[in-house]
């Protein structure tokens, strides 16, 4: 009886660890570089977007920045001073992001640069 129960238990145990994913994905410009980190359970995900300026002097300030993940607008600030930029994201009941996607990223700063990259799996 307890046999059963112990194989019963590891069974559900097993089953439900297979629902969760990690995946990481990675990228870079000329002046950028990024990646993307999420969770992904079923039909959900929770990640985070991180950006960062390569060789950022300390004095360093953004005017109008702009970050476009697949032709979308995730953030778009006056300015902003920090070389690194973290953009959350989660979703439920949604299409799920895939080992397989590749995600274009577009970064544009100070109303007269603009860079666009691929963050892609290390599968």
């Amino acid at each position: 009886m307890k046999k059963t129960i112990m194989i019963v238990m590891l069974s559900v145990l097993f089953l439900v660890g297979c629902g969760y994913k990690f995946i990481s994905f990675s990228g870079e410009s000329d002046n950028w570089k990024g990646e993307y980190a999420t969770n992904i359970e079923g039909s959900s995900e929770n990640g985070t977007y991180t950006f960062g300026y390569k060789n950022a002097p300390n004095n360093l300030t953004f005017k109008n920045l702009e970050i476009l993940i697949d032709g979308v607008t995730r953030q778009k600030m006056e300015e902003y001073n920090r070389a690194t930029i973290k953009i959350p994201t989660s979703c439920s009941g949604c299409l799920v992001t895939t080992e397989h996607s590749t995600i274009k990223v577009t970064i544009k700063w100070n109303n007269i640069n603009e860079e666009t990259f691929y963050l892609e799996s290390g599968k």
